[in-house]
């Protein structure tokens, strides 16, 4: 019955194209012939991703049945694995995937939806109705960007995740081909990724003018680059090259719109294709950025504009650069720092040399999107992890107390010790009242003069204290008849 059936629709697809290649039908036919062809190539990859997983689960292969539709259905690993994965995610939802089984809604519009599943919930891809009518209706690239703006507006931080896993994923690599060529591959974040192209584009198409110009002023016969090899000379030039030495001159990086939504009274902003960019990249793209404010009526229709103005001019570049002399937190060259602002411009902070840093690009990361803070005066500023504590000035400790067994108890026990700070180094001196103060010594005296007698096991055991104070302390306890004498400030220890 399986083959049968599908027997009969390979030998209808074959009629299909035999029709149409002979040049008969008209073309309102063949306008209605491709939605309907759509909903067959839609029904087959359904049916072929079913009978892989069926297979997979009798068989236990583990894989969902991605290595056998990649090998039964001529895909290639990746499409086989995107196809089981937007199945599994579609299983739980019977109105989604009955619009993919039945056709309605395309392959590629599948796969947003399983992506919508997988990082929101089941229930609210199902229970949006509006989101479902767009997947039937929307080529993919549209319905891609309708899927995204969705989730980030489910997902409830703000595009902060999305832009996370973006970032995480970016990568470069390079490798040597058969031919001597060398190959180029990379993934970038929305924003990144944008920068990287609007640079690429605009140096290519002043090159390529270029060579039109040259071409028409030498003859046609000057050899003129393609517009692919005017990218592949833009990212040579840029890579090997600075247009400028303070990197302040304008340039075509990428063009932000911003505005007010309605609803939250949020601030939402976008890239022109309507990636939506989280809090934390709008602050830093503010940091060195140029504002353009312009006024829409109800309709959409601008009605006033307002003049650019440029975040940081070349004059307090130059003076940041005078006052840092690189990152203000790790010392990197100028050329790969940006001008940050230590108070936000959407709190009210301005653009002053006191107000702004230089901060390279990694330690710029690290305040906008790791929160790190910024501590310190202007000139003198410090860059902390988040949260981190910070201590004063570290404080000498109090002076040693000292401790006399055999003295006589007086009364007056906080004058006994003079403070240190106002003593000589090597003087202390215990005070103790006339009536109670032993006959001079002299020889003992004479004696202390010329050095200390070592500590004895028979000593009273003392408290920890300088070293002066110490043997201060030893040579009363030892001395004749065991009674209290003075210290004086004329005659310290050595």
């Amino acid at each position: 019955m399986l083959i049968e059936a599908a027997r009969r629709a390979e030998a209808a697809a074959k009629e299909m194209l035999a029709l149409v290649n002979a040049g008969d039908a008209s073309c309102e036919e063949m306008r209605e012939m491709l939605p309907v062809s759509k909903a067959i190539v839609a029904i087959t990859s359904a049916a072929q991703t079913s009978a892989a997983a069926n297979i997979a689960a009798r068989d236990r292969h583990g894989d969902g049945g991605a290595e056998v539709l990649a090998s039964g259905a001529g895909l290639s690993r990746q499409d086989a694995r995107s196809q089981v994965r937007t199945a599994e995610a579609l299983r739980d939802t019977p109105r989604l995937r009955d619009a993919v089984e039945s056709g309605r809604v395309s392959v590629a519009n599948a796969r947003r939806l399983g992506e919508a599943v997988s990082k929101t919930s089941a229930a609210d891809v199902a229970d949006d109705r509006d989101l479902l009518a767009k997947a039937e209706s929307m080529r993919p690239e549209q319905f891609t960007k309708e899927a995204r703006r969705w989730m980030v507006d489910r997902q409830g931080d703000g595009g902060e995740g999305e832009h996370a896993r973006q970032r995480a994923r970016r990568c470069v690599r390079m490798w040597n081909a058969d031919d001597g060529m060398v190959h180029l591959r990379g993934e970038f974040d929305a924003v990144t990724g944008e920068r990287i192209r609007n640079r690429l584009r605009i140096e290519a198409g002043r090159m390529h003018d270029g060579d039109r110009k040259h071409a028409a002023a030498n003859g046609s016969g000057h050899q003129r680059r393609s517009f692919d090899q005017c990218m592949a000379d833009a990212l040579e030039h840029l890579t090997t090259n600075r247009s400028d030495s303070q990197g302040t001159k304008p340039f075509a990086d990428i063009c932000v719109v911003a505005h007010v939504d309605e609803d939250t009274g949020k601030l939402v902003a976008e890239l022109p294709d309507g990636a939506r960019l989280p809090q934390s990249v709008l602050e830093e793209l503010a940091c060195n950025a140029k504002f353009t404010g312009i006024i829409y009526d109800r309709r959409g229709r601008p009605i006033w504009r307002a003049q650019s103005v440029r975040r940081a001019t070349d004059a307090q570049r130059q003076l940041l650069i005078a006052r840092d002399g690189g990152c203000f937190a790790c010392g990197a060259h100028p050329d790969i720092c940006d001008a940050h602002h230590v108070k936000p411009v959407s709190e009210g902070g301005a653009t002053s040399i006191d107000n702004m840093v230089l901060a390279c690009w990694s330690c710029h990361h690290k305040i906008h999107y790791l929160r790190w803070q910024i501590h310190g005066p202007p000139g003198k500023r410090t860059l902390h992890p988040p949260q981190a504590e910070t201590y004063g000035p570290a404080h000498a400790p109090e002076g040693p107390s000292l401790f006399c067994s055999e003295a006589p108890a007086v009364r007056d026990q906080a004058g006994l010790l003079e403070p240190v700070a106002a003593q000589s180094p090597n003087t202390l001196v215990l005070r103790i009242p006339k009536a109670t103060r032993a006959p001079d010594h002299s020889p003992a005296n004479r004696s202390r003069q010329r050095g200390a007698r070592p500590a004895q096991h028979s000593d009273p055991p003392g408290r920890p204290s300088p070293a002066t104070a110490r043997a201060a302390l030893v040579r009363s306890h030892t001395r004749s008849a065991g009674t209290p004498g003075a210290l004086s400030g004329d005659r310290g220890p050595p």
